[in-house]
């Protein structure tokens, strides 16, 4: 027994890394876009699957000891990216909104100029403090980053939050956008763990009547584009314009947060920019509207990218609806419904935990952001959703309608998908109605239900080739997936 712990101790010795776990990014190197263009991978060909939660005000709004609780149930959690902003502006949990230059928790303001008028080109630095002793907010700004990396996580972060603050009260010009980018891929640029995004909440661009029906023109495209040419420059010390292409923008990876008004994604601005590796949907209320939006990005051409959820409607949110409106089928129907249309990743989020304020108001429904973070919604999809998708090579997922009909709409819709190997056929019943499903593999198919709630499995009978069969869930089940997978 002596000499076996000298053993082990030895090898440790010798070589220390051996006691730990590797990160991903360690194990399986940088993201990158896969080849078929429509998931994202690590620089080893591993598919990248990526499971957000949405923390928007925990750089501005948590301690330390906070921070370490809400990653800490996270990371439990299985989810795989958390989603924040750096220069947040306060809103939610049933409080009025903070000025532009708001301090965190520890009174520190993040840039010189007034509180309610930040200079975003002079981020606010003092000098002696670290991250585990803050004298200024970018101190604190680095615990976080280091906080989310030594959980695994990976860091989707917003360099602010634009649609107060570039569409809202316009803090940002192009100029100050690229010399706060520049300030951020400098101070980050190192950190393998980090994806910027874009944007937060907002068009790039509008020309149109807005929703109260007030006509509104703009267009800030140049900003964001101005934003990532000064983020790329911090990361890599190259300069490469936003349409160039240019190794260094591999260097990077991109996305934009929209809002949830129609047409709903980033493609509509950016798509054939050089600079966004992925386009990003948001539907919020519009929850019925999650398959729809997302196909129509995986159907776009020239180039294909990936699309990302990166907001839905909040686990116990109301949106005009009575408390609670926001149940977990409904979250679990976003999840879904995103990779049944062709999504590369989804984003969850509960309504009390977004703003990581308050408790007040309708919209919060009495909860606070610690207590949500057991809302049942978040389990169902970051351990049994993601376990199922891992389960069945949810990167090999095709759209194909050809699986079914009676499709239905809303809260009854089907969807379907084949594999790129035709080796399986999914279909997600949104709730317990029937329709007709028709094995095209080719070869018979074993096949089965999923309940999403639970991770429970039921097989049945094998579908023969070409056969069509009338389906309906198993009895109150509040949604499904039938399995059909081909006999070796």
């Amino acid at each position: 027994m002596k000499l076996s712990v000298l053993i082990i101790l030895c090898v440790l010795f010798i070589n220390p890394n051996k006691s730990m776990a590797q990160t991903p990014w360690q194990e399986h190197g940088k993201l990158e876009i896969s080849a078929n263009q429509h998931y994202i991978q690590h620089e080893d060909g591993s598919p990248f699957l990526w499971i957000g939660d949405t923390g928007w005000g925990m750089f501005q709004q948590l301690t330390r000891e906070e921070v370490d609780l809400y990653l800490d149930s996270r990371q439990e959690l299985g989810f795989t990216v958390i989603q924040a902003v750096a220069h947040w502006s306060p809103h939610g949990g049933g409080m009025d909104r903070s000025p532009d230059n708001a301090a965190n928790a520890y009174g520190h303001r993040p840039f010189t100029g007034e509180e309610k008028s930040p200079n975003t080109s002079e981020p606010l630095l003092v000098e002696g403090g670290d991250l585990n002793s803050p004298n200024d907010y970018w101190d604190h700004a680095d615990y976080v980053v280091e906080a989310v990396k030594k959980r695994n996580m990976y860091l989707a972060l917003l360099p602010c939050w634009a649609s107060q603050l570039v569409t809202g009260t316009g803090e940002y010009t192009a100029e100050e956008a690229k010399l706060y980018g520049t300030f951020l891929g400098k101070r980050y640029g190192n950190e393998p763990n980090i994806i910027w995004v874009l944007g937060g909440d907002t068009k790039a661009q509008f020309d149109a009547y807005d929703k109260n029906q007030k006509y509104s023109k703009y267009d800030y495209r140049p900003i964001y584009r101005a934003m990532a040419e000064g983020i790329v420059q911090g990361v890599t010390g190259e300069t490469p314009a936003w349409n160039e292409v240019h190794p260094a923008w591999d260097e990077v990876f991109f996305t934009y947060h929209p809002n949830g008004d129609s047409p709903y994604g980033s493609s509509q601005w950016f798509h054939e920019d050089v600079w966004q590796d992925a386009n990003g949907v948001e539907v919020w209320k519009e929850v019925n509207d999650v398959y729809r939006t997302m196909l129509n990005d995986y159907q776009l051409k020239n180039p294909v990218k990936p699309s990302l959820f990166l907001e839905g409607s909040y686990e116990y949110g109301s949106y005009r609806h009575d408390c609670g409106w926001v149940t977990p089928v409904r979250v679990r129907r976003q999840f879904y419904q995103t990779f049944f249309a062709g999504g590369a990743g989804h984003t969850y989020g509960a309504a009390p935990i977004w703003s990581m304020r308050g408790n007040e108001g309708d919209y919060n429904c009495g909860y606070t952001w610690q207590q949500a973070l057991d809302f049942p919604g978040a389990a169902q999809v970051s351990l049994t959703g993601k376990q199922f998708l891992s389960d069945h090579n949810w990167y090999e997922w095709i759209p194909n309608g050809n699986v079914i009909s009676d499709l239905g709409e809303n809260e009854s819709l089907k969807t379907a998908v084949t594999t790129e190997s035709n080796n399986m056929a999914l279909v997600y019943f949104s709730n317990n109605s029937s329709c007709r499903v028709k094995n095209i593999l080719n070869k018979t198919a074993n096949a089965y239900w999923f309940y999403p709630q639970t991770g429970e499995k039921q097989k049945i009978s094998t579908f023969s080739v070409n056969e069509s069969r009338d389906m309906v869930p198993p009895s109150k089940w509040e949604d499904a997936v039938l399995v059909l997978q081909t006999q070796e």
